[in-house]
């Protein structure tokens, strides 16, 4: 994974799944169309616009591994500290190996909702850079306790960091930290602006590869909802105005935005990953929009 995404000019396109029963077999079978449509990754998350419905950890490492079996690929998988002690995140972790599950994307996590509405309480034994030096210790053969494992593990390992047009001195540093603690690759937040990109990429400073997230908006709610939710400026009014002259098409606008974006986006980074996979026509329009040959 990592020598792949070092490559440059060849940007990688991948796709998350996860269907909305959150079941293996649905997971595996849109893994399976997407795949054959031209993704060359497929990734699982637990929250986000990634996701029709809230998936644990322990879900997501399962959706990745029939993932990977029905497409001989292998998957990422999002991996939250949320809601979990050090040593059941370890166990977690230590699973996902034993299953081939080794691609993986850090975040902290959050509640799951109730209703339409977000939880604000947390619970984080570790945050995303405790969960990295984890990761990085079982890569050496030692576990959080210090005790040396039978073998060393070989994850590779990515951290999910949100892109805004404006990033705080504070935002760059707990970006650094982050790679500073071993992070192999950056996932963006998804991504509706090449302003924001371009913030992400400065705070990065080339030290580790670039995925960004394009998230294909389907409603001229979603998108009004969105703006107020993220920082000033992620999502442009530009933006906003060619979801409102398309009426009832919108949701075809959305497309052909992220089509847009997908194909602006993969210049500058390592490539970029389609946040809504249940389209497989969509994955193969992003393809064919790339502007250099995807790795196959």
């Amino acid at each position: 994974m990592r020598d792949v995404l070092a490559a440059r000019g060849a940007p990688l396109l991948g796709a998350y799944v996860v269907p909305e029963s959150g079941e293996r077999e649905p997971a595996a079978a849109a893994a399976a169309a997407v795949r054959a449509a031209g993704a060359d990754l497929i990734a699982t998350a637990t929250s986000g616009p990634e996701r029709r419905r809230y998936t644990s950890t322990n879900q997501a490492i399962d959706l990745a591994a029939a993932c990977q079996d029905r497409t001989g690929v292998p998957a990422l998988s999002t991996v939250t500290t949320w809601s979990r002690t050090v040593m059941a995140l370890q166990a977690h972790l230590l699973g996902a190996h034993a299953r081939g599950v080794t691609r993986l994307i850090c975040g902290a996590g959050s509640a799951p909702p109730v209703g339409n509405i977000a939880q604000t309480d947390g619970r984080w034994t570790v945050d995303a850079v405790g969960l990295i030096e984890l990761l990085g210790g079982l890569n050496e053969g030692v576990d959080r306790h210090g005790l040396r494992l039978e073998s060393p593990t070989h994850f590779d390992i990515g951290v999910r960091i949100r892109a805004a047009p404006r990033l705080s001195a504070v935002d760059r540093a707990r970006t650094r930290r982050k790679i500073k603690a071993g992070a192999h690759f950056i996932v963006s937040s998804p991504v509706y602006t090449q302003g924001a990109l371009d913030a992400l990429l400065e705070a990065v400073g080339g030290a580790v590869p670039v995925l960004a997230t394009v998230h294909p908006l389907r409603s001229l709610d979603e998108a009004n909802f969105l703006r107020q939710e993220l920082p000033a400026g992620c999502l442009p009014d530009a933006l906003i105005e060619r979801l409102e002259r398309a009426g009832d098409r919108v949701g075809e606008e959305g497309e052909c935005i992220a089509v847009e974006l997908a194909a602006q986006f993969a210049g500058a980074t390592q490539g970029v990953i389609l946040s809504r996979a249940d389209r497989p026509d969509l994955v193969s329009r992003v393809r064919s929009a790339l502007p250099r040959p995807v790795i196959g």
